[in-house]
């Protein structure tokens, strides 16, 4: 019999486990399969009634199931579950197919959405499961931003694990699906492995135990808690073992909580207790639940927001702008900015700009968006929405520069660049680490150019000579381009084409102005592909 000291409730666990100093969590967490149910998984006792039922019909017994069922030895034996995966298939290579097949569907519930965000915010560290299933994992990649935590799947990977590691932990007790020595068998589960073993060592003696969709079939986990709580010096936080409201106790489990220091917890599921621990630790769920449309924009920006050198790349090219071309969800709002791109892609640069300024207007922040925005007004030419939409953009003041050229204000673009580049102090070479500078001497000089005043446009081409920017290939052809010099110029080109600059940003640049109607301009490349 139980006594009643070692009963608590669900909210006396959730208050010990919420109660931290310094972020540091007070418990590691135990899962089984009874963590995995609401996620598509069978548990134990599931895997169990189906080798039941398929061993009865093997058996060709003319008697009722229930009267088969209670002659057979294994019948509601401790090692049950051991037992029958045994008796149904043979070898482990088998034992992993099955498992397979099992976790093949499954996705993260709600209980490990919450698990996802305490494991982020530190009120766990460690999480010991007995599953084979990757949920834990998963979990930490959709439902978070950014969470990495370290696996270990077999025993070898154990011994590597730090206590003292700020990434959330990760150890599978019985092995993966991914590999063939997952443990089932009775013999199998006799023992844990070395390493494993002192790994759950250490940890006894930092943390306390919360145990949570497990019902303790096993003996090498059961007997491993077992002799950790013969020593004082383990789970000093207590072992909180949690059951399912009015489920049965088995006899290994019973005999445990006879020990000190371990406590029987009465919970409604392990996605319940989780979402009501999220609750007392007063959290708001994350990101990607909250806001999944803002990750999503993110994300696809990953795909189809790509530089322009893989826009030219004659099969990465299509692939993106097929990608753009198909994205339909019914019913759902993208956003903006992924209208815009497939718009841009499709060469309706109008109807794309709209769609950049609503992307913009959703996030005035965003430099990336900014950049997208003032490219489409150049490619619908609307040049006076240009130079208005610069004056309030987040964009870097080279790149402003850069916008300006491009809607011929030649006076505004030397006013601009002479400004930025005075403020460098060339004396202590700090002018060639500032990203642009060279550029913008490139630009001024276009726009001095333009403005006939060659010798001013001839003194930075020196300079950008004297200091070696010329080693760049592509800013090697630009200059080549100002002094006229042709041959120069198409042996650059030759050289940066396709590694430095792309064939739209050999058509759109400034620099280039003047010889777009060359015929071996234009027949340097094809643009086929780019348009």
């Amino acid at each position: 019999m139980l006594n009643g000291h070692n009963i608590k409730t669900a909210d006396h666990l959730m208050h010990l486990v919420v109660t931290r100093n310094s972020d540091i969590p007070n418990f590691s967490l135990l899962l089984g399969s009874g963590a995995s149910g609401t996620s598509g998984i069978k548990t134990a006792q599931g895997m169990i009634t189906e080798w039941r039922r398929l061993l009865f019909r093997r058996s060709e017994s003319d008697e009722q199931y229930q009267e088969w069922l209670d002659k057979q030895n294994w019948f509601n034996h401790e090692d049950e579950y051991s037992i029958l995966f045994e008796a149904i298939y043979d070898l482990p290579s088998q034992r992993r197919v099955y498992v397979e097949e099992c976790i093949k569907n499954a996705h993260p519930s709600w209980g490990y959405v919450y698990l996802t965000n305490l494991l982020r915010n530190r009120f766990f560290d460690v999480v010991f499961t007995t599953n084979f299933d990757d949920l834990i994992n998963e979990a930490c990649y959709l439902y978070s931003d950014g969470l990495r935590p370290i696996v270990a799947a077999h025993d070898s990977a154990v011994q590597g694990i730090r206590v003292t590691s700020g990434r959330p932990k990760i150890i599978k007790l019985h092995g993966d699906f991914l590999y063939d020595n997952i443990k089932n068998t009775l013999t199998e589960l006799e023992t844990l492995e070395a390493n494993t073993k002192r790994k759950f060592n250490q940890f006894a003696q930092e943390y306390g135990l919360v145990v949570l969709g497990y019902s303790g079939r096993d003996r090498s986990v059961m007997d491993t808690i077992d002799l950790l709580l013969r020593d004082d010096e383990n789970y000093k936080q207590g072992v909180y073992w949690c059951i399912r409201s009015g489920a049965n106790i088995s006899g290994r489990l019973e005999s445990l909580l006879r020990r000190e220091r371990i406590y029987l917890v009465e919970v409604d599921g392990f996605d319940e207790f989780m979402a009501e621990l999220h609750n007392a630790a007063e959290m708001t769920l994350p990101k990607p639940i909250a806001q999944p449309f803002e990750v999503a924009r993110d994300r696809a920006r990953l795909f189809v927001n790509i530089d322009e050198s893989l826009k030219s790349h004659f099969v990465i090219g299509p692939h993106s702008r097929e990608l753009l071309a198909n994205i339909s969800i019914p019913g759902i709002t993208l956003p903006s900015f992924v209208h815009a791109l497939r718009l841009s892609s499709e060469g309706k640069y109008i109807e794309a700009v709209s769609h950049w300024e609503d992307a913009y207007q959703e996030d005035p922040s965003d430099e990336n968006i900014a950049h997208h925005y003032a490219d489409a007004l150049v490619d619908a030419e609307k040049y006076d929405d240009l130079v208005r939409f610069l004056s309030e953009s987040p964009l870097p003041i080279y790149h402003k520069i850069y916008y300006l050229l491009v809607s011929g204000k030649n006076e505004k673009v030397v006013e601009l660049a002479t400004q930025l580049i005075d403020k460098s102090n060339v004396s202590t070479g700090e002018e060639r680490q500032m990203d642009g500078l060279e550029i913008t001497r490139i630009n001024r000089a276009i726009a001095l150019k333009r403005l006939g005043r060659n010798d001013e446009m001839m003194s930075d081409i020196r300079y950008l000579e004297e200091h070696g920017y010329i080693k760049e290939p592509s800013i090697n052809a630009g200059i080549a381009a100002l002094k006229g010099n042709r041959e120069e110029m198409f042996a650059a080109l030759s050289e940066a084409l396709y590694e430095s600059i792309t064939p739209r940003e050999l058509m759109t640049f400034p620099v280039f102005e003047d010889y777009r109607c060359d015929p071996e301009f234009q027949n340097l490349f094809s643009i086929e592909g780019d348009e």
